[in-house]
């Protein structure tokens, strides 16, 4: 297997704490082109004279995707460019309000109200799909977020259900079977203890891998155990500073504080769960490709998790990403015939196959072809009951929730003491962008 696999796509929370919004508005790190240059009105090859630049951040198999996808795309020349994803937000967010962005971008879905309350957000024509249209094409989860004020202001890619996966010779190991899903968070718990090996005070095998990257887990069980999610819908403030999201918290830190089945000393920043060290992990669907690649002895199998809280109110968390269209676009009608290209479900299957996604189309999710294994197949199904993971921030809520478990895991903070200084500096969060009076 080599070395140690990727444990997070995030950035430190040194490099977000500030915010990355405010950092890029204040940048210059934009190409300095005009909004015509940058947008298009001029361009060849396509025989249309129309050029749409496109702005994602950077990720191998997407960028080779949306390249095949521009250079056989006849409509409009595309002008594709990847960012690194350390400077995608401080770039974009210093060209939008410079007014020399891309025609179109990608952005979480959890945050494009962020971007519409700055008026930089093109709504999806009628022309290209309806509202009506849009919600019997696509799933629920992977939409809901992009309705703002009864208009739809982007289409949904890079879809991502939050999984358990299990080491399945670890589990046989244990006298465990990798065949079922743990029915409470209590057999989740035993379970991991089972899988937890030590010699002397040290830990040789985690129960489960969750110290070096936990956000997975903070993301998933606050929002699935609320009715409404992390964020109230008609206030627009996060509600996990009450029960039951005390005890989503307590329980997710007791793994490391109580039931010691993982220790972030063993094996630190390194994927145990990858390197074949730890019986569990929880991640988003595209580690099967992840792991696949990067450690192609682990037998491991894709399942839904147990319910964290005693009464959730929904069984899986989503995340996912999506296509806008800029406010300042000059051809905002072929910008978005792109991003319809983008997300229809010939380009899909492909996005399936070579990018590690879940469908957003639901015409795709009953298609068997498309489920080549159990794990895909597990994917599939989970993502036709999930919810959105729909905090109004990203990086910079990441960095609140991530110090909530630092301070109890690392501190010996309090739970709720924690968790209430978390919740009042996302809160200020929200109210330094506008999202909360």
């Amino acid at each position: 297997m080599g070395g140690g696999v990727s444990v997070s796509r995030r950035v430190k929370k040194s490099a977000v704490a500030a915010g990355f919004l405010a950092i890029g508005i204040a940048a210059t790190g934009c190409s300095g082109q005009s909004a015509t240059e940058q947008q298009g009105g001029g361009g060849d090859g396509d025989g249309s004279g129309v050029t749409i630049s496109h702005w994602q951040h950077q990720s191998d198999a997407r960028a080779k995707i949306v390249q095949d996808f521009a250079d056989g795309y006849d409509d409009a020349s595309i002008d594709v460019q990847n960012i690194p994803y350390e400077s995608y937000f401080q770039k974009l967010g210093a060209a939008l309000e410079a007014d020399t962005g891309p025609c179109v971008f990608q952005l979480p879905a959890n945050i494009l109200a962020e971007f519409h309350d700055r008026d930089e957000l093109a709504p999806v024509p009628e022309s290209v799909m309806s509202a009506e249209e849009i919600e019997s094409s696509f799933t629920p989860a992977s939409i809901e977020l992009l309705n703002i004020d009864d208009e739809y202001y982007a289409l949904p890619t890079d879809v991502q259900t939050l999984m358990l996966f299990y080491n399945d010779d670890l589990f046989e190991e244990a006298g465990l079977d990798p065949s079922q899903d743990f029915e409470t968070w209590d057999d989740l718990v035993a379970a991991a203890e089972k899988l937890t090996k030590t010699s002397g005070d040290k830990m040789i095998q985690a129960g489960i891998d969750i110290s070096a990257s936990p956000y997975q887990w903070f993301y998933s069980a606050p929002t699935l155990a609320y009715p409404e999610g992390l964020v109230a819908d008609e206030t627009g403030d996060v509600e996990y500073d009450s029960e039951p999201g005390y005890q989503a918290w307590d329980r997710l830190t007791s793994l490391v504080t109580d039931n010691a089945v993982d220790d972030p000393e063993f094996l630190a920043e390194q994927s145990k769960f990858g390197l074949g060290k730890a019986g569990m992990t929880f991640k988003e669907f595209t580690f099967t490709g992840v792991y696949q690649l990067t450690a192609p002895d682990l037998n491991f199998s894709v399942h839904v998790a147990p319910p964290v809280t005693d009464d959730a109110a929904a069984p899986v968390a989503s995340t996912s990403w999506s296509y806008a269209v800029s406010a300042d676009c000059e051809d905002q009608d072929a910008a978005w015939e792109w991003v319809a290209h983008l997300t229809s479900e010939e380009s899909q299957r492909v996005w399936i196959e070579g990018g590690g996604e879940l469908p957003s189309r639901t015409a795709l999710l009953d298609d068997e072809s498309l489920q080549g294994d159990s794990n895909i197949a597990a994917g599939f199904t989970a993502l036709a009951e999930a919810v959105p993971y729909d905090s109004r921030g990203w990086d910079d809520a990441y960095a609140i929730q991530q110090e909530i478990w630092d301070e109890i895991t690392l501190n010996g903070t309090a739970v709720e003491d924690a968790v209430d200084k978390g919740a009042e500096a996302e809160r200020e969060l929200y109210r330094t962008k506008g999202l909360l009076e």
